[in-house]
């Protein structure tokens, strides 16, 4: 039977342990991610409620959002793809702009936030920024190109 030998040179032992350690933590992370992703941001609804409900929506479940009336409609993308078109009653807050805790400062906490952008990344960093401030938020993952996409109105 042949005998294994490890190494005794602690240099030699780090040399290939890093690269083994960060390449199995990068794919700990990767594969946590895309669960994430699949599963979606769900949540329980209000108490005494059983119904589930997911603050990531398609453009169809986004559309019946903003048709119920409740919510502030924001983009969180630039004045100018604003100003090229967007969706109606939608009020314009540059996630990138330097004013844009002030200018979210001004919402009221207890309305609905519904978010976009343009393909749903913005709006996802500006979810989790105002729900880390206790708002109640829902975005559009597939963004404004979704919107259009899907066939909805678009404004200009």
């Amino acid at each position: 039977m042949a005998h294994l030998r490890f190494p005794k040179d602690p240099v030699h032992i780090m040399r290939t342990s890093i690269p083994l350690i960060s390449t199995s933590v990068a794919l700990l992370f990767l594969v946590a991610g895309c669960a994430k992703a699949q599963q979606g941001d769900v949540s329980k609804a209000a108490p005494g409620e059983d119904q589930v409900v997911t603050s990531d929506l398609d453009a169809a479940t986004f559309k019946t959002e903003i048709e119920k009336g409740k919510a502030v409609l924001v983009d969180v993308r630039t004045p100018a793809e604003y100003a090229s078109g967007h969706i109606a009653g939608s009020v314009n807050i540059d996630w990138t702009a330097s004013d844009y805790e002030a200018r979210f400062a001004t919402l009221d906490p207890k309305k609905p936030v519904l978010l976009y952008c343009h393909s749903g990344g913005r709006s996802e960093q500006a979810k989790e920024y105002l729900e880390e401030k206790g708002f109640a938020v829902k975005h559009l993952t597939t963004g404004f190109m979704g919107w259009k996409k899907a066939g909805y109105a678009v404004e200009k």
